[in-house]
């Protein structure tokens, strides 16, 4: 995979990583590490014992995996030290260790890219003196990350449901955009604002905004965005203001999300909001095809409200239309 789109699918990773709570995390942890680790075992939790401590395991290695996925990771650090120390020793032990040795053990902790802390590293440095395993680590989002963008092009794709082509100019599939297009209408605005009627330079705003992943998409899919107008000339009865209404809500939800003050650096901000707009116009069905090219829509309607700043924020010294 070229650089530029193995930079695109990690941000859409990123994105599904700070979105992914609970089994949602847990589905995602094994749609990659079922790839990256053929002999990766997945446990599911059976009637009222559950999974005993065990997510999924490599059985010849000894090596298990217990995920912790809290929606918001700085506050659930104390619950993540009780869960190692409770689940480990009264479950995962005398279980699973009962017929399969537990040599590695990793607790993989969803932090969203928060990091660690000495707490849970010490615990698990305790765990490991105590039970002498070979490993007793934590197991982050930044290792979840490394593990997938080691996978094949085909694998990646898989996982995040295809990237579009940024060489592909062919004409849309009309069909699609009008599915995509009835989606966002279908969707309950949360935030409204009044249109903006200005004409800033496209690779101005691209920079102001911090768009380093995304902004080649939008210059792009520029020379596309006939094809929505032309759209609209189809359908006659398509409101043009009432779309703009919903990508600018899409847009004020991704601030709301991934605000200026959050964890996250700073560089990411700016294309971790557009993938999340991207994630709302054409959210994934899981037919990878299909979603490559709802995708292709999405960012030529993004493209389209992007040139007068209805979506992201027009850089200084603009011209009002």
């Amino acid at each position: 995979m070229v650089p530029e789109r193995l930079q695109l699918a990690r941000t859409l990773f990123k994105l599904r990583i700070y979105e992914s709570n609970g089994y949602s995390f847990e589905n995602l942890f094994a749609s990659v590490m079922q790839y990256a680790r053929p002999d990766l075992m997945k446990v599911k939790p059976y009637g009222n014992q559950g999974d005993r401590g065990n997510d999924a395991y490599e059985k010849e290695h000894g090596r298990y995996f217990q995920m912790y996925a809290p929606e918001d990771p700085s506050s659930s650090q104390q619950k993540a030290i009780a869960k190692v120390q409770k689940d480990f020793e009264a479950k995962l032990l005398p279980y699973w260790g009962a017929f399969c040795p537990v040599k590695e053990y990793l607790f993989v902790f969803n932090d969203k890219y928060s990091g660690t802390n000495f707490p849970l590293e010490k615990t698990l440095a305790e765990i490991k003196s105590k039970h002498s395993l070979k490993v007793a680590e934590v197991f982050l989002a930044k290792h979840l990350e490394q593990e997938f963008v080691s996978l094949s092009e085909d694998q990646i794709l898989m996982v995040i449901s295809g990237v579009p082509d940024p060489a592909s100019l062919e004409n849309l599939d009309y069909s699609i955009v009008g599915e995509v297009l009835r989606h966002i209408q279908n969707l309950t605005l949360s935030y409204v604002e009044s249109g903006k009627l200005v004409v800033p330079n496209v690779e101005d705003k691209i920079e102001f905004n911090g768009l380093k992943v995304f902004g080649q998409w939008m210059q792009i899919k520029q020379r596309e965005t006939w094809q929505i107008d032309e759209y609209f000339v189809r359908n006659s009865d398509f409101a043009r203001a009432t779309l703009r209404d919903y990508l600018s809500a899409y847009y004020a939800e991704s601030i709301v999300r991934f605000p200026t003050d959050s964890e996250i650096l700073q560089t990411e901000l700016g294309d971790l909001r557009f993938a999340f707009i991207l994630d709302r116009i054409a959210p994934e069905t899981g037919v990878a095809a299909h979603d490559r090219a709802r995708r292709d829509v999405a960012l030529v309607i993004m493209a389209k409200y992007f040139e007068t700043c209805d979506i992201f924020e027009e850089p200084t010294n603009v011209t009002t239309g």
